[in-house]
């Protein structure tokens, strides 16, 4: 599974606090890059420091290994950068003050090392098909729809004559959500006029369940649409 890594527990163990739970998170969303919250900066480590400052125009920090980062209020020009790019960007905040921080210490029979840092956590996965936009997010610049389109097709028919299709579009920049089901022809008419007329910036499908034939219209749309194959459950 390209979108995890595994990091060894030895490794860890020889961590700082706050760098063994970046490279937990790491493990979790290895094909992102995360803007790692740290007081009123996000902080970006080895490869994805090296994202920044290749995508970014970021520099180089100075310490043991690759970090670059960038002021909390740049968070919106950055991560449409690199979304524009391709990219998916996990936003992690901290949950929880240093006070906070001493008084759930204080509360612990035997607080570790590990214990004595801030809370962080996955607030927002952020791709082209999942923008939204708000106060916090800068001024609303798109002219135009951007759908997430996430599509199901049913066991394959006997006689190769149909598809029936599961389909749902989202559109995140104005709050909007469709959901259906049809049934299609051998040359997947419906399907082909229904990604025509809205047009999609990603897609997301179950591995190893579209047909060839549904395979084949969707890399037609390669160019314009990000892919991704889900694994179920």
């Amino acid at each position: 599974d390209t979108t995890t890594l595994f990091v060894p527990e030895d490794y860890l163990i020889n961590c700082t606090p706050g760098m063994r739970k970046w490279w937990e998170l790491k493990s979790q969303y290895f094909d992102c890059v995360i803007f790692y919250k740290v007081g009123k900066f996000y902080e970006l480590y080895h490869m994805d420091a090296v994202t920044g400052v290749n995508k970014l125009g970021l520099v180089f920090m100075k310490g043991t290994w690759a970090h670059s980062g960038f002021p909390e209020i740049a968070f919106d020009r950055f991560s449409n950068i690199l979304v524009e790019k391709g990219h998916k960007v996990v936003r992690v905040e901290q949950v929880e003050t240093p006070e906070m921080m001493e008084a759930r210490c204080k509360s612990l029979a035997h607080p570790t090392r590990f214990d004595r840092v801030v809370h962080r956590e996955v607030c927002r996965i952020i791709s082209k098909g999942t923008q939204t936009y708000s106060i916090l997010d800068g001024e609303f610049s798109e002219t135009h729809n951007k759908y997430l389109f996430c599509i199901k097709e049913k066991a394959a028919d006997p006689t190769g004559l149909h598809h029936t299709y599961g389909v749902c579009f989202v559109d995140t920049t104005v709050g909007k959500f469709y959901v259906g089901q049809f049934l299609d022809d051998r040359h997947c008419s419906r399907l082909r006029t229904l990604l025509a007329h809205y047009t999609p910036v990603q897609i997301l499908f179950e591995r190893g369940n579209p047909s060839v034939e549904t395979q084949e219209v969707l890399k037609g749309l390669r160019s314009s649409a990000a892919q991704e194959g889900l694994i179920a459950g």
